[in-house]
C-alpha cells in the first residue's frame, strides 16, 4: 500500500517504521523533513532493535504528501485537526482512506469537506501502541502493542471494508465497531488524562510550584480515580441516552474489572505498557507547573472532555464531575477555553451525520 502518516512524533514515527518494515510504501509530512532518516527504527523498552523500516521519503509539501496515498494517517493532536484538514482537503480524492489515531478530538466535525469529496474517513479507538521517541526522526520506542485495532468510520457501513483494506498494515486484529462515535467515545485520554491532571492540579493557583514530577500513571491516587470511575459512569449514562449502537464503549469497570477506585488506581499504577511516563509539567529554578501548552491541556479538555459535555447537553444527560472539570479548566485556561468544540445540531442531524 502507499501510505501517509501526517505527523512526525511519538505515534507517526512509529507507525511510519513498522509499516516500511512490512513492505509498504511510505511517506512521512513534517514541518522538519531534514531531520528524518530514510531508516527508522523501533526500540523495545529495554533498548532492544525490534525492527527497522525505510521509508520512501518526508516532506513538509502537502501535494506530495496526500496525492495518490491509498490510505493517511493523521497522528497529530486533535487541537491542530482543523489546521490538518484544510491543508490536505485541495489534494484529496474521492476513495482515498483517512484514518484518525486515535479517533477522538472531533475530527469527524474537523475534516468534514474532506468526507464530502468522498474520502472514505475512519477513526481507530486507541493507539496500537505506546510509543515514545528515542532520536527524532530516526527511532522510536515501542511500550506495549494493544490486542487489537477497533475502528468506526463515517458512513458507518465502511467499516467492515476499511478494515479488511488497513489489515495488511498491521500484526494485530481489526475490529469494526457500529459507528464513528464509538469511537470517538472510547473512554481514553479525553477522560483519562482530564482525570488525573484535576486530580493533581485542581487547587492550582498561578505561580504556585511542586517539588517534583510525579510519574503520571505509576503514581495514580484513589483521588483520580474516583473522578475518572465518576466520569466514565457519566459517558455510560450518555450512551444509553444515544439512539444509536453505543455497546462498544466500554466502562472503566469493565475494562479494568475492578469495581472500586482503590481497585482502579491500583489496576493503573500497574499497567506495564504506561510505566516510566511523567506528568504534563515545566520546570525552573523554583521547581515545577503545569504545562499548559501540552496536548494534555491543549486537546483533551477543550477538545475532548467538551465535547462528551456538548452531546450530553444535546440529549439532556448531566454530567456534573464532567462540569466540574471542565469548570476548572475554564478558570486556569479562560482564553484557551474560548477556542473549544461545540456542537451545533438537533439531536435527527447528530444522528444523521452518524450513520450516513
Amino acid at each position: 500500500m502507499r501510505v501517509t502518516i501526517i505527523g512526525g512524533g511519538n505515534l507517526g514515527t512509529l507507525l511510519s517504521a513498522s509499516f516500511a518494515h512490512k513492505g509498504h510504501e511510505v511517506t512521512i509530512h513534517t514541518s522538519k523533513p531534514e531531520k528524518f532518516s530514510k531508516a527508522l527504527e523501533a526500540y523495545s523498552k529495554d533498548d532492544e532493535l525490534l525492527f527497522t523500516g525505510t521509508i520512501e521519503k518526508a516532506t513538509a509539501d502537502w501535494k506530495e504528501a496526500i496525492e495518490g496515498a491509498d490510505v493517511i494517517w493523521v497522528t497529530v493532536p486533535p487541537h491542530l485537526f482543523i489546521q490538518i484538514a484544510q491543508k490536505i482537503e485541495p489534494y484529496i480524492t474521492a476513495g482515498q482512506m483517512i484514518g484518525i489515531i486515535p479517533g477522538a478530538g472531533a475530527a469527524e466535525f474537523a475534516f468534514k469537506a474532506v468526507i464530502d469529496k468522498g474520502a472514505r474517513f475512519f477513526g481507530v479507538a486507541r493507539v496500537p501502541s505506546i510509543a515514545r521517541i528515542k532520536e527524532y526522526g530516526r527511532s522510536t520506542y515501542l511500550l506495549g502493542p494493544a490486542p487489537e485495532i477497533v475502528i468506526g468510520s463515517i458512513p458507518a457501513k465502511n467499516a467492515k471494508q476499511i478494515c479488511e483494506e488497513v489489515q495488511p498494515l498491521y500484526s494485530m486484529p481489526c475490529r469494526p465497531v457500529a459507528n464513528y462515535l464509538a469511537v470517538a467515545f472510547t473512554p481514553s485520554n479525553p477522560v483519562l488524562h482530564t482525570s488525573r491532571i484535576y486530580g493533581m492540579f485542581k487547587d492550582y493557583i498561578p505561580g504556585n510550584h511542586y517539588p517534583t514530577n510525579e510519574l503520571f500513571y505509576e503514581a495514580w491516587t484513589i483521588d483520580s480515580a474516583e473522578i475518572l470511575l465518576n466520569c466514565s459512569d457519566e459517558l455510560q449514562q450518555l450512551c444509553k441516552a444515544i439512539p444509536m449502537d453505543m455497546r462498544d464503549v466500554e466502562s472503566m469497570q469493565y475494562r479494568h474489572d475492578i469495581r472500586t477506585p482503590e481497585e482502579l488506581a491500583k489496576r493503573i499504577c500497574s499497567l506495564d505498557r504506561l510505566k516510566g511516563l511523567y506528568s504534563p509539567v515545566v520546570k525552573d529554578d523554583l521547581g515545577y507547573m503545569p504545562d499548559f501548552n501540552s496536548r494534555y491541556f491543549a486537546s483533551d479538555f477543550p477538545y475532548g472532555i467538551k465535547i462528551m459535555i456538548e452531546v450530553a447537553d444535546l440529549f439532556g444527560v448531566p454530567t456534573p464531575m464532567m462540569d466540574e472539570i471542565w469548570e476548572w479548566y475554564v478558570k486556569v485556561q479562560p482564553e484557551r477555553a474560548k477556542d473549544c468544540f461545540k456542537l451545533n445540531m438537533t439531536e435527527e442531524e447528530f444522528i444523521r451525520f452518524y450513520m450516513g
